[in-house]
């Protein structure tokens, strides 16, 4: 009887032993979770702006630390802005720029210019309608204070130089 009773002893010993390994092992998976997925956060306020006089602010946040953020919008802005100090844009809306939809692009780039993650949001242009009794231009948010401040626009022009043919005598 005796050693009935050590081999139950024992066995129940050696199986609280390994349950208790496997339950802190559990355990230290979850104390240390895996390295998230770098993200960009891209954020327009407000979603909407009338055409020559309107102000979008952009709000841009990368998850990675050191990462370049770089905003872009083919038909909105007149040229790819690349921010390495601050997080805030302020885009102002010239007459220029025609009513419609639009798409603001964020790239968040680690070093040599190798984008990491990326976010897009759409913004709405509309015109001012004169006779019509239209919603006044949507505020920006109380505390926005932009790092750089762009004007929307198609991009410039660039001037061909004339081709000076050369005279043949």
């Amino acid at each position: 009887m005796k050693r009935t009773f050590a081999g139950a002893v024992a066995a129940v010993t050696a199986s609280t032993s390994m349950w208790l390994t496997a339950t802190m092992a559990a355990s230290a998976a979850v104390a240390r979770p895996a390295p998230s997925a770098p993200n960009a956060m891209l954020r327009v306020v407000p979603g909407w702006t009338y055409q020559g006089g309107g102000k979008l602010a952009v709000i841009t946040d990368c998850s990675q630390r050191g990462d370049t953020r770089v905003i872009s919008s083919s038909k909105l802005l007149p040229r790819t802005i690349r921010m390495s100090k601050g997080r805030n844009l302020l885009i102002k809306v010239t007459r220029k720029t025609k009513p419609g939809k639009y798409a603001i692009v964020l790239l968040c780039e680690r070093k040599h210019k190798v984008p990491d993650s990326v976010d897009v949001k759409t913004v709405r242009i509309y015109k001012v309608l004169g006779a019509f009794r239209q919603p006044g231009q949507p505020a920006l948010p109380p505390h926005f204070k932009p790092d750089v401040t762009v004007s929307s626009g198609p991009p410039a022009r660039h001037h061909k130089k004339p081709h000076h043919k050369k005279k043949r005598y």
